[in-house]
């Protein structure tokens, strides 16, 4: 189980990167399908938030003493995927903006 939690953010910026891939293809193939990939971003960034939070303050509960900048480096990490997945939500919306479909 350790295995896993340490691959988590590495496995969670990669699937966040191919569904900005997947953005850029669809607004050059399926313009309709460019702002629900965003929206898959920003649900699967929320949802490993909370699931990283969980691991987090399940091991603080454990430990009985953890040092502040140990809990505050890993909130660190789980925020900038918060901040990846609110730039592809965005770019989703920019995109869809700029090239309605069916025109």
């Amino acid at each position: 189980m350790q295995q896993i939690i340490l691959q988590l953010p590495g496995v969670n910026l990669a699937i966040l990167t191919i569904l900005l891939v997947l953005i850029f293809l669809s607004a050059w193939k399926a313009p309709r399908w460019v702002r629900p990939i965003g929206s898959i971003a920003l649900g699967f960034c929320v949802l490993s938030y909370l699931f990283g939070l969980f691991l987090g303050l399940e091991d603080i509960s454990r430990a009985y003493e953890i040092s502040p900048t140990v809990m505050l480096g890993g909130v660190k990490i789980w925020n900038f995927f918060i901040a990846y997945g609110l730039l592809i939500y965005f770019v989703s919306h920019v995109i869809s903006f700029i090239r309605k479909p069916g025109h």
